[in-house]
């Protein structure tokens, strides 16, 4: 165990340097086969060679008096050589562990292809389903006369989408990855079953939820099977056309619920998950090859203590209750409601508790503190839930049907119908969805994802600066020029930490790395959606008063995006615009502001390539 020049010999060293070299190399291998365990000596002597190793120490005695101050450097020699061989042998280890260096999982060709579509085909549906309901929803609430639900309709389905994620992460780590998948996409569709054949609000509400929580284990295993099932040098690319889903059901979502409730039934908007679903199933189960994971030595009992479930319990009890107080505050309730305040105080009890569980269980929590160390794991949080936070403000409010994004707009300002406002953010959309290729294809050349991270968040920031100077008079060249900018900058950087969480972190560990990327995206889309809402509405109420409308302040409120047009004086309506104007780009600060702090977070990044996980910069992720 000494170095190649050590190996290959000195000229100018002595006799009795190479000697004291090579016994303290043997000296440390000795250790290092003491530690493994009992072991027969590669060096061991015979006898007569002992004796004869014994006369030629004697008779180079005076010698090695003479080089005693040679031998300390000697030793720090080999010392370093062993440092640096135990190493090159732990990285060899971590290497070993990542699933992109077994290629007994790996598919090739058609059936990689065939995969492939079927995991985009579910990811797609996962967002279809979270777009497709705002259209579908004054049509539901006639029919079950259910108007004070509507807020349950969207809320159900995200909230247990959001506070499942760490959990399905540990159900990914223990169980089969396949069939997990394959029971997750199962329950996802028994949920949107129920919602197609509700008879009451309250029923369509439980299917939501049941489709949530189906869906909570969906996009994540689909991360973590590709991640088995593609190498890591060639997976940017296929995790990008995942990715791209979302934009493209975000698409054609209102446009295929407005098509189902207006020609068919709403009920359509849940019964095309169906088809989806089963080309899924049908996909993973003929050409994903399962990873061979030795859990023999653990007990089903023993993975169900590991599931860490009385951490998860309290995790997505305090997931819910600031969910709720965020969607509540301000909105539905004033903040000093006792139901507001009360899930907040409620989210910081259960948090505290939980974060003492997972001290007290440290590597055996829902998440584990070794992970959560891990400079790159805390940039990926932090970039992905700002991220998530400045494109649900722009694009996205309307999950939880509220209007403070760019569709409403366009309805409020420009006076566009609800299905041209859709339209009309279609350049943000597409280009978000090539900037996710077009950048993903440039990781899978180059190898490199952090300055790609950097680039698409000055763009994001840029553009999100220029959506905030819109006015009531703006162009279409200058809307259409402002969000292809934001878009692309989003789309290109917010699925790269996905990559990043899979380069640093050993197969182990990777659904759970997956599980927690997606929560922080999740999370971070769900309070931007109250932020937004608050700073709009604060806004809108301050602003009517200053342009002469302090009188129609509660009626333009309760009349809407298009309806207030027909309650204010023609005189005022321009003072009205400009108003609703001013407080939905005030809203359009917040994707500013987070698209700053992301780039900030970015730098923590490091400069690994998934190439061979080379470092370039920075110490261990």
């Amino acid at each position: 165990m000494v170095s190649e020049r050590d190996e290959t010999g000195d000229e100018s060293q002595t006799p009795t340097v190479a000697e004291e070299k090579e016994e303290a190399a043997r000296t440390v291998q000795d250790s290092e086969k003491d530690e493994s365990g009992p072991a027969t000596p590669t060096g061991s002597q015979t006898p007569e060679k002992q004796e004869a190793s014994s006369a030629n120490d004697e008779s180079h005695e005076p010698a090695a008096a003479a080089t005693a101050e040679s031998t300390p450097a000697v030793k720090q020699d080999v010392s370093t050589a062993t440092i640096e061989k135990r190493s090159s042998s732990v990285a060899e280890q971590d290497a070993q562990s990542a699933p992109e260096d077994n290629a007994a999982h790996h598919v090739h060709g058609i059936a990689r292809i065939i995969l492939v579509f079927g995991l985009c085909a579910t990811t797609f549906i996962i967002g279809l389903d979270q777009m497709i309901i705002a259209t579908a929803i004054p049509k539901i609430t006639t029919l079950f006369k259910s108007l004070d639900d509507v807020g349950w309709y969207g809320s159900a389905y995200l909230l247990c989408i959001t506070a499942l994620q760490p959990s399905f992460g540990k159900v990914y780590t223990y169980f089969d990855v396949k069939w997990t998948f394959v029971t997750a996409l199962v329950i996802f569709e028994v949920g949107s079953t129920i919602c197609a054949a509700a008879t009451s609000s309250h029923m369509l509400i439980v299917g939501r939820a049941i489709a949530g929580t189906g869906g909570a284990g969906l996009y994540s295993g689909g991360m973590t099977m590709l991640a088995y099932a593609i190498p890591l040098s060639q997976r940017a690319i296929y995790l990008a056309c995942l990715s791209s889903m979302f934009g493209i059901a975000s698409i054609v979502g209102p446009i295929l619920g407005g098509v189902f409730t207006d020609q068919l039934t709403w009920r359509w908007c849940f019964w095309i998950n169906l088809p989806f679903g089963g080309l899924t199933i049908v996909t993973v189960a003929g050409f994903f090859k399962s990873p061979k994971r030795d859990f023999s030595h653990i007990t089903f009992k023993q993975k169900i203590k590991e599931m860490d479930l009385i951490g998860a319990f309290f995790l997505i009890g305090a997931i819910v209750c600031l969910l709720l107080a965020l969607q509540w505050g301000g909105i539905t309730y004033p903040w000093k409601d006792s139901k507001v305040w009360g899930c907040l105080l409620g989210f910081c009890l259960l948090i505290l508790i939980f974060i003492g569980i997972q001290v007290r269980r440290k590597e055996h929590a829902t998440i584990p503190v070794h992970i959560m160390k891990r400079r790159t794991i805390i940039a990926c949080a932090l970039v992905l839930s700002l991220l998530s936070m400045g494109v649900y403000t722009h694009v996205y409010c309307a999950i939880a049907d509220i209007g403070v994004d760019l569709p409403f707009y366009f309805q409020a300002v420009k006076g566009v119908t609800a299905e041209q406002s859709g339209i009309r953010c279609i350049p943000y959309l597409i280009s978000n969805t090539i900037g996710s290729i077009f950048i993903g294809g440039l990781v899978t050349i180059i190898g490199y994802y952090t300055p790609f991270i950097y680039i698409g968040c000055c763009l994001f920031t840029i553009g999100s600066g220029l959506i905030y100077t819109l006015k009531v008079q703006s162009p279409a060249g200058r809307w259409i020029g402002y969000q292809i900018l934001a878009g692309f900058g989003a789309g290109g950087s917010i699925q790269l930490p996905f990559i990043a969480t899979q380069v640093v972190l050993p197969a182990k560990d990777m659904p759970t790395g997956n599980s927690l990327a997606i929560f922080f995206n999740s999370l971070g889309g769900a309070i931007a959606i109250s932020i937004a809402e608050n700073i709009f509405s604060n806004t809108l109420v301050k602003e009517l008063p200053k342009v002469g409308l302090g009188d129609y302040t509660a009626l333009i409120i309760a009349s809407g995006a298009q309806g207030f047009r027909s309650v204010v004086p023609k005189n005022l309506l321009g003072a009205a615009l400009q108003a609703y104007n001013d407080a939905i780009t005030t809203a359009f600060i917040l994707p500013i502001a987070v698209g700053g702090l992301a780039f900030l977070g970015s730098l923590l990044f490091e400069w690994k390539s998934v190439k061979g996980k080379n470092l370039l910069a920075g110490g261990p992720a």
